[in-house]
């Protein structure tokens, strides 16, 4: 029966019109589009032709006739004007009896006469039509007839002091014939511009209906050809589409039915091998999906699934469930210096390392950048395994880690919330540990903390800081105290370093160290620091422009503000504003801000030194800086960390390091600076080593401007008279 009917099919299709046979998708959209192609072909053909011939009617118009009837025109108004020289000279010899009129005259004449030729002459050159060039020879040699007998005319008045009227009637008469003709030689060349004109507005008719009917017809066509291709595959896409749509829906065990056109069965069979892909790859895609990319440990979206699950089991069974958030300390460091590569390798080193800290049951969670989150299942009412389970996470992180060839120490700082004590909820939970962890880093790192009610008060102080230092420069709250450098060998200040104070309205004097790890992080440190400068420079100014000895002051940059596009703008501005040479500011620089982008820093370090601003390296020996890369900063001194000074002289390893730094700068043609210096056992280590200069408490603290001006004083006119600042030595060796 099936066979009878296919063959019955067959032949009913093969004694059908050629418009109903069934046929390849490929024959019939490329026959579909192949008339469409014909048509446009055709229509461009026919624009093509009617095109050419209105460029051609046009061109005729611009490059012959139009030109013509407009030097014709030209010509006339040359011959007008050689008559009105003829008149105004017959006019001047009986008013004024001549003078050197007669050669003027002339000279004018001829100009005008010569100008009429030009334009015959490229009548000439544009017509092919011989009666109208013979018309134009015609013109040319009765026009030299009349200017020959003007200047006989002209040279017999001259010489005997009369006129000559045959003379004067002869060339009258080949100006009239010249006038004459030039009319009718203007009068044929405007009429064949008119007739000419006339063709092109025919033409452009002709094309304009040629096109629309073409249009038409072709649009026609293409809306038939449309409407029969796509009635040919509507069948066959409708059947892909409720396929795809099933795929979308998350049904992966769909297939689409196979089509009686090749081209659709090959579609067919690539989407149901997409869909057997998709579907054999679903567990994998879902682990993409919840998991990191980096160390493949869960990521936040599994982690509140997880949480949410352990609250779950705690509550049912009366046990706690333990939060507990991770950063890792001087991450941040490592990645900056030397690169995203070497941090990634850290992170999946520590994730390694954090996973065999825990249970199998607990999670390990990398939230992103240096943080990770751990949670502690089913922990005891007790919560005596907490304890242990954290010291083997700090000794973990405290491991020395290899990365690119170097060896790094890190640590961690981590904060811990317990359900149900510390939050009912996971969202509760991680936020009280989060403010934890920060409890930690405020108390000084590397330690943990358990959540306290208290802590959430912190979180609302930060934020009210944070506030208060928008506003700070708008309302005056900021000053800068100068603290001295001293050089040791001339035992004179040298110079001042600008240290930023905060007077905070309601809390008094604000800490340094409180305020500007939080405008670093908002990213309000660059307004901050762009006050620093200028205030700075104006006061270094304003000590000048007072009769102090002329000396640098030197201005902390942050990495935030020197990345900014228009820095060195920045720092040209504040020395145009103040007055200040640029040699006497000298801009500070930590070793890690270079290294983040040492290309570019480079760069910009070079547009200063340009300027003529001096730069130096502070917090020397505490970043990651190379020996080869020392060499190529354009710097002119370095500053030895105070961490490196605290301890001298009892620590030998900082007595080894500062001796080192000492010697590095001055093999680098450098000054070396010792910060922090507070003993005289630290004074003398630095004398006996031949540091350059030092700055610390032992000689001065940081001061007011006004205290500055009175250690000038002091110097300069000795310690015994004059009243010393408080806060400044009085006598130093």
């Amino acid at each position: 029966m099936i066979n009878r009917r296919s063959v019955e099919a067959s032949h009913s299709l093969a004694n059908s019109p050629w418009w109903r046979k069934q046929r390849s998708l490929k024959i019939e959209i490329a026959l579909g589009f192949g008339v469409v192609i014909a048509l446009m072909l055709a229509l461009g053909m026919v624009f093509y032709l009617s095109e050419k011939r209105s460029v051609v009617a046009i061109d005729k118009l611009l490059k012959s006739d139009g030109r013509m009837a407009d030097l014709s025109l030209r010509s006339v108004l040359a011959m007008h004007k050689a008559r009105d020289v003829e008149s105004d000279f017959l006019l001047s010899v009986y008013r004024v009896n001549g003078g050197d009129t007669g050669e003027r005259m002339v000279a004018a004449m001829q100009d005008n006469l010569l100008d009429m030729r030009e334009y015959l002459t490229s009548i000439r050159i544009l017509s092919s039509d011989a009666g109208l060039r013979n018309q134009v020879s015609r013109i040319e040699q009765r026009s030299r007839q009349y200017e020959d007998g003007f200047l006989a005319f002209v040279n017999l008045y001259e010489q005997r002091g009369r006129f000559d009227a045959a003379i004067q009637q002869g060339y009258v008469a080949a100006a009239l014939d010249v006038e004459s003709l030039l009319e009718d030689l203007h009068t044929t060349a405007t009429k064949r511009a008119i007739q000419t004109r006339n063709g092109v507005e025919s033409a452009s008719n002709i094309t304009r209906w040629t096109v629309f009917v073409t249009v038409a017809i072709a649009t026609l066509l293409g809306a038939i050809v449309a409407t029969i291709v796509s009635r040919r595959i509507t069948g066959s896409v409708m059947q892909l589409i409720t396929f795809s749509k099933r795929v979308a829906s998350g049904d992966f065990s769909a297939r689409a039915p196979e089509s009686r056109e090749h081209e659709f069965a090959i579609l067919a069979r690539a989407m149901n091998q997409m869909a057997e892909f998709i579907e054999n790859s679903h567990d994998q895609l879902k682990h993409q999906a919840t998991h990191d990319t980096l160390t493949g440990l869960p990521n936040r979206s599994l982690l509140e699934d997880r949480l949410t699950q352990a609250i779950s089991y705690a509550e049912r069974y009366h046990r706690l469930v333990t939060v507990i958030f991770i950063d890792l300390d001087g991450f941040k460091l490592v990645n900056d210096s030397l690169g995203h590569k070497a941090g990634d390798d850290l992170l999946k080193i520590m994730a390694e390392r954090l996973v065999k800290c825990v249970r199998s049951v607990d999670t390990v969670v990398r939230l992103g950048g240096d943080e990770f989150v751990i949670v502690l299942f089913d922990q005891s009412e007790t919560g005596e395994a907490i304890i242990p389970t954290l010291q083997r996470i700090r000794e973990a992180i405290a491991q020395p880690v290899q990365v690119v060839g170097q060896t790094f120490l890190l640590t961690g700082s981590l904060g811990l919330a317990t359900y149900p004590a510390d939050g009912a909820d996971a969202s509760a939970l991680l936020m009280n540990a989060d403010a934890a962890m920060y409890r930690a880093k405020d108390l000084g790192r590397n330690n943990y903390q358990f959540y306290a009610a208290e802590m959430n008060s912190k979180v609302n102080e930060k934020l009210a800081m944070q506030d208060g230092l928008r506003n700070a420069i708008a309302r005056g709250e900021f000053e800068l105290l100068y603290q001295p450098k001293r050089d040791l060998r001339l035992k004179r200040v040298v110079g001042v370093e600008a240290l930023i104070r905060w007077r905070h309205p309601e809390r008094g004097m604000v800490s340094p160290m409180e305020f500007i790890p939080l405008a670093e992080e908002t990213g309000l440190i660059v307004p901050i620091g762009e006050w620093v400068l200028r205030t700075a420079c104006k006061q270094n100014k304003a000590w000048q422009d007072a009769g102090m000895p002329a000396i640098g002051v030197s201005v902390n940059v942050s990495a935030r503000q020197f990345k900014e596009k228009n820095w060195v703008k920045q720092v040209a501005q504040a020395l145009e504003e103040s007055g200040l040479e640029a040699q006497y500011l000298e801009l500070e620089l930590t070793e890690s801000l270079i290294m983040q982008d040492l290309e570019n820093a480079l760069e910009t370090m070079r547009a200063l030194q340009a300027m003529g601003v001096l730069l130096s390296i502070d917090d020397f020996g505490t970043g990651y800086s190379s020996l080869s890369a020392l060499k190529t900063f354009p710097i002119v001194r370095l500053k030895i960390d105070q961490s490196f000074v605290r301890d001298i002289p009892n620590d030998e390893d900082d007595k080894a390091i500062a001796k080192a730094v000492i010697s590095l700068g001055h093999e680098l043609n450098l000054k070396v600076i010792a910060e922090g210096v507070e003993t005289e056992e630290q004074l003398d280590f630095l004398l006996t080593n031949n540091c350059d200069e030092m700055q610390g408490y032992l000689f001065s603290r940081p001061v007011s401007p006004a205290a500055i001006e009175a250690l000038f004083k002091a110097e300069l006119g000795g310690y015994e008279n004059v009243n010393v600042p408080r806060g400044i030595r009085r006598q130093p060796h």
